[in-house]
């Protein structure tokens, strides 16, 4: 992890050099939104359907209308069916903290958007491991700690 920080810490470096080397990426969220619900050939009322958020406050995150919680970002990542590195810029796009390897709850939600799995099959890892579920409520789960 500190190698990220190579060109930040090298000996002689200057601000404005260090800076530079930093792109900056200032599409607004629902245009990458966009961007990647065609990328992975996602239909809009699909990712909301499969994202098991309300509708209307699913159209308003996508749409920009309405900031949402870290947790809602992350339904939303399982319903676009985005990878660990796409869901973790969404989470930053979105105004909070990207997925972190060195958090255990964290860890099981990237493990199962590599795998493609749904936010119910996460929610159930989640419960089997006595993590905070994702979805609101967190329905009576089997435990598929052993799995």
């Amino acid at each position: 992890m500190q190698d990220a920080w190579d060109f930040v810490t090298e000996d002689g470096a200057r601000l404005r050099d260090v800076v530079e080397q930093v792109s900056e990426d200032a599409t607004p969220l629902p245009a990458w939104i966009s961007e990647k619900l065609e990328l992975h050939e996602v239909a809009k009322n699909h990712a909301v359907r499969d994202s098991r958020l309300n509708q209307t406050f699913a159209y308003q995150i996508i749409s920009g209308s309405r900031h949402a919680s870290r947790d809602k970002l992350v339904q939303l990542a399982f319903g676009m069916r985005l990878d660990v590195h796409e869901a973790c810029e969404l989470l930053e796009r979105g105004g909070v903290n990207p997925l972190s390897p060195t958090c255990r709850r964290d860890v099981v939600i990237a493990y199962c958007l590599h795998r493609s799995y749904d936010i119910s099959t996460c929610d159930d890892y989640l419960w089997g491991l006595r993590e905070q579920t994702v979805l609101p409520g967190g329905a009576s789960r089997h435990d598929l700690a052993d799995g």
